[in-house]
């Protein structure tokens, strides 16, 4: 089986519009639409997480972040801390 790959935008309707495939008119086709993400360099990707997530699960516990600390009373401990 052939593959062929694009990338496209679903438009106001709903509706995705494929156009000069590389296949014979009439001929079968598979689809398989996958929905895609932006794609973050590793820096990026960390900085994107908060900083509870970061944290070892240890870590986490022990400042009672898992128990449903919330994350402004998080930053505002680790602020006066780090001072």
């Amino acid at each position: 089986m052939a593959a062929y790959k694009l990338a496209t935008k679903i438009d106001e309707s709903g509706e995705i519009r494929l156009s000069e495939l590389p296949f014979r008119a009439g001929e079968e086709v598979e689809i398989i639409i996958l929905s895609r993400e932006p794609v973050l360099g590793t820096r990026q990707a960390a900085a994107s997480r908060t900083l509870q997530e970061q944290l070892p699960p240890v870590t986490r516990r022990l400042l009672g972040v898992a128990r449903g600390v919330s994350e402004e009373d998080y930053q505002r401990y680790l602020e006066e801390k780090y001072r």
